[in-house]
């Protein structure tokens, strides 16, 4: 019989943690890597100190997990998913909306203009949070916490204050979803991973930027384009996760502290985010940046936009089926209640 790279993986990584159990060898605690593409200063970098720091305070040295930030591991948000399944790697903090692939359902949280603030996006993490712990589960994971990313807006050399301004845009978006939203509104966007941004931006390859006023004061962008525009478009969501074998093979009471810290990191991480917003226009500002808040942008910008994401949003439902028109109606429920 032949074993697969991906078996061989999590047989070693149950071996190995199952090995460290019961031995004297654990007093010297589990060893964890915990890996993000972006780095430490970011909100992402951020909230994982803080997850691990909450940790330490409960079980000391009985699990170590060391932050990998920056890509450190050589892994891209995208690829998390499968690192983590496999044991590659323990944990991970992923932009879940690069896993539309795997599941529709992970497409959820950058649906256009779905959660437009901090409070619905954490309704919507709470709402669909079952659903996607099944599908974890089903790949050998646990799901853990999670963060927002601050709404995302528009970086580019000009604020997007007309319809021209969007036609035929070079923009960078990080999802399947803004980009045939983008699609239909008449730009050209590119889906781009965030390690491979400033080379385009240096090179001319892109015009624009689709993410946050954190993402932006995080690249810089000041040194590429001169504006930023809010349009609160999304608000996708990074989560935790740790792969499951890992998990089980921890003793119970590691694996009891790091389940009791989960709402206290959701709460730290969305607590950053809204205190980032604010933060991050200043520094823009500070550096020579245009903001245009949404109330100075026309009426007729946000229809063009609207009505591209209505149609993928109407795609998405009929990908996703009846599970995400379960969890859709569920948030639109407790929105309006």
């Amino acid at each position: 019989m032949t074993i697969s790279r991906r078996d061989l993986l999590k047989y070693s990584t149950i071996l190995g943690a199952a090995t460290l159990v019961g031995t004297p060898a654990f007093s010297a605690g589990v060893k964890w890597d915990l890996a993000d593409e972006y780095g430490s200063q970011s909100l992402t970098g951020q909230a994982c100190k803080f997850f691990i720091d909450e940790l330490k305070k409960k079980v000391g040295d009985a699990l170590q997990i060391t932050y990998q930030g920056g890509g450190a591991l050589g892994y891209k948000s995208a690829d998390h998913f499968d690192a983590v399944e496999d044991g590659a790697v323990q944990i991970a903090i992923t932009l879940m909306t690069q896993l539309g692939g795997i599941d529709p359902l992970f497409n959820l949280t950058s649906l256009p203009f779905m959660a437009r603030s901090p409070e619905e996006a954490m309704l919507l993490w709470k709402t669909a949070k079952p659903e996607y712990s099944k599908i974890f589960e089903d790949h050998d994971m646990k799901l853990l916490w999670a963060m927002p990313n601050a709404p995302s807006g528009i970086h580019a050399k000009m604020p997007i204050t007309s319809v021209d301004a969007i036609e035929g845009l070079r923009i960078r978006t990080y999802d399947v979803n803004g980009t045939q939203t983008l699609v239909n509104a008449g730009a050209s966007p590119l889906q781009i991973a965030w390690g491979d941004l400033i080379p385009q931006l240096s090179t001319g390859g892109i015009d624009a930027v689709l993410t946050s006023a954190d993402g932006g004061m995080q690249l810089s962008i000041w040194d590429y384009v001169s504006d930023f525009t809010e349009i609160n478009y999304a608000m996708g969501l990074f989560v935790c996760h740790v792969n499951k074998p890992a998990f089980d093979a921890l003793p119970a009471d590691v694996q009891t502290a790091i389940m009791e810290i989960c709402d206290a990191c959701d709460a730290y991480a969305w607590k950053i985010v809204v205190d980032s917003i604010e933060k991050s226009y200043k520094v823009m500002a500070d550096h020579g940046m245009t903001i245009t808040h949404d109330e100075d942008v026309p009426d007729e910008v946000f229809e063009l936009l609207q009505n591209a994401g209505k149609k993928v949003r109407d795609e998405w439902l009929s990908e996703a089926g009846e599970k995400g028109a379960t969890v859709l109606e569920a948030f639109e429920a407790q929105k309006s209640s």
